[in-house]
Formats: structure tokens, sequence, C-alpha cells
């Protein structure tokens, strides 16, 4: 009986007690949080960076794989055109649009047009979270050179830029 009588009669904690036990936990649930925020931030960034290695390799090679046999290449109005029989492109040229990159098959239709025969370079799968923002092609003594750039979707601050050598095969 001494036992609970004692056992009920402790005191409970101080005010100053409670408050060092409250900044304790709040500067804890702080480091955590900030940790937590940091990995997460870290996570994305390599997640992009891989992901934008394979998309850049993807499109380098859907890129060699038509321009490597492109013949009678020409350069009107600052856009390279190219004939590409393999691919059914005769004075085609690359679009991008809305952060896609387009093959026009040739120059009779617009990029803008309801009917342009624009083809994608690259199925929609494999832009799940990223966009290509800008594009350019160059030509000069039969090499193709360029570069685009590959953006997050989600956060713009997360870009990188590639660069591009072909020679063609023809």
């Amino acid at each position: 009986m001494k036992r609970i009588k004692k056992c009920l009669n402790k005191g409970g904690f101080s005010l100053f007690e409670s408050m060092v036990a409250l900044l304790i936990i709040s500067i804890l649930t702080i480091g955590i949080a900030t940790a937590v925020n940091a990995a997460a931030s870290i996570y994305k960034k390599s997640l992009f960076v891989s992901e934008g290695e394979v998309l850049a390799a993807t499109i380098d090679t859907a890129l060699s794989d038509v321009l490597r046999f492109s013949s009678s290449v020409t350069e009107e109005d600052g856009i390279i055109q190219f004939t590409n029989e393999n691919y059914s492109v005769v004075k085609g040229h690359f679009v991008l649009k809305k952060g896609w990159l387009y093959l026009n098959l040739t120059d009779e239709k617009a990029d803008n047009a309801d009917d342009a025969p624009l083809v994608a370079l690259l199925n929609g799968g494999i832009y799940t979270s990223m966009v290509i923002d800008s594009f350019t092609l160059h030509y000069q003594d039969g090499v193709f050179s360029g570069r685009y750039v590959i953006q997050s979707k989600e956060n713009s601050a997360l870009n990188k830029e590639y660069t591009f050598y072909f020679r063609t095969l023809s």
C-alpha cells in the first residue's frame, strides 16, 4: 500500500523540464526534416542525370540513323534540309515542337500545317519526365554537328546540354 501511495504522490515535470524536452524534440524534428529534404533533392538530381544520359544516348542513336545515311544536304533560310531514302525523307528537316523533336519528311508542307508530315524522332515512352528545350543542327564538309538541351519537366533548373557530330556515309 505504501508503494502505491508513493507512486501516486510523485510530482510531474516542471515547466522548465517540459520546455527543454520540447526544445530538444523541435531541434531533432528540424534536423530530420532538413536531412529528408536534402536527400530528396539529391535523389531528383541523380535521377535526372541518369535518365538524361539514357535519353541523350537514345536521341543520338536516332539522329545518327537519320543523318549518317542522308544525301543532298542543303541549307535554306537557316534550316538544314536533307534526303534519306531509308526514312522516305525528301528535303526534310528537324522540328522542335512542345519539347519533342520531329522529322518533317519534306519541305512541301509547313511545320505548323495541320497535315504536315511530322514524325516523332522518338516514341512518347522515352519522354517521361523530360523535354528537349532547344535543338540546333549545322552541316559542313560532310559532317553534321549540333546541340540540344534536355530539361526536366518538374524543375527547369535541372537541364543539361549535349553536343553531337555525325559524318555522312554517302
